[in-house]
Order: C-alpha cells, then sequence, then structure tokens
C-alpha cells in the first residue's frame, strides 16, 4: 500500500512538472514572437515619423515655391518642431544625427521664410537628406 502511495505521489509530481516544462516552453517561444513583433512596431513608427517628416517638408518647400512665405513658414514650424520630438525619443541614432543637423538650419530656414526668402537650397537639402534617410 505504501508503495502505491509513492507512486501516485511521485506520478503527480512528474505530471506537475511536465506541465510546468511545457508551458515554460510556449512561453519562452511567446515572449520572443512578442519581441520581434514590437521590433517589427518600432520600425514600422519610425518610418511613419519620417514619412511624416517628409511630407511637411515637401508641403513647406512647395508653398516657398510658391512664395506662399507665411504657409511655408507654418510648415517650417510643424516641421521642426515634430523633428525636435522625434531626436527626443528616437532610438535610431542615424536619424538621430540626421534630424540633428536639420535642426541646426532652424533658424536660417525660418528666418529666411519670415523676411520672404525662399530659402529654398535649405528646404531643398533636407528633403534630400530626408528621402535618402528613408531608403535605408
Amino acid at each position: 500500500m505504501r508503495h502505491k502511495l509513492v507512486l501516485w505521489f511521485v506520478l503527480l509530481i512528474a505530471g506537475f512538472l511536465v506541465g510546468f516544462i511545457l508551458q515554460y516552453a510556449r512561453l519562452q517561444r511567446l515572449q520572443k514572437e512578442l519581441s520581434a513583433s514590437t521590433k517589427q512596431l518600432g520600425s514600422c513608427q519610425s518610418s511613419e515619423q519620417l514619412s511624416q517628416l517628409r511630407d511637411k517638408a515637401t508641403m513647406m518647400y512647395l508653398q516657398a515655391v510658391q512664395k506662399n512665405y507665411g504657409v511655408a513658414g507654418e510648415y517650417a514650424k510643424e516641421f521642426l518642431d515634430q523633428a525636435q520630438r522625434i531626436v527626443s525619443s528616437t532610438e535610431d541614432l542615424a536619424l538621430r544625427d540626421l534630424l540633428r543637423d536639420t535642426l541646426a538650419t532652424r533658424d536660417q530656414v525660418t528666418g529666411d521664410l519670415a523676411k520672404g526668402d525662399a530659402a529654398l537650397s535649405e528646404i531643398q537639402a533636407i528633403l534630400s537628406k530626408l528621402e535618402q534617410a528613408a531608403k535605408h
């Protein structure tokens, strides 16, 4: 009788251990999938932010070409503010460096647009850099 009780106890413990090991393995697999999905989501969000920046820079350029400097200045402000937010939040070092370089031209671009100057060469350089970053 005592041997049967010990056998049942050992089988019960073995059953719990097998169940635990299977659930642990499943948990590890799901954590890896979640990690991969999180990285992919971060990449998509970064691409979306870069795309929005490119859109604002393009609108700024188009308005400057059409000599709507007030509207171009508004797009410039939106663009530069968004670039500043991204610099503060992104973990992508290449994007951060690109946007810091772009933000260095902030005073020149906004000043030129406020004076009614086109600032087209600076805006073209910004668009070119954003386009190159989007390709990578």
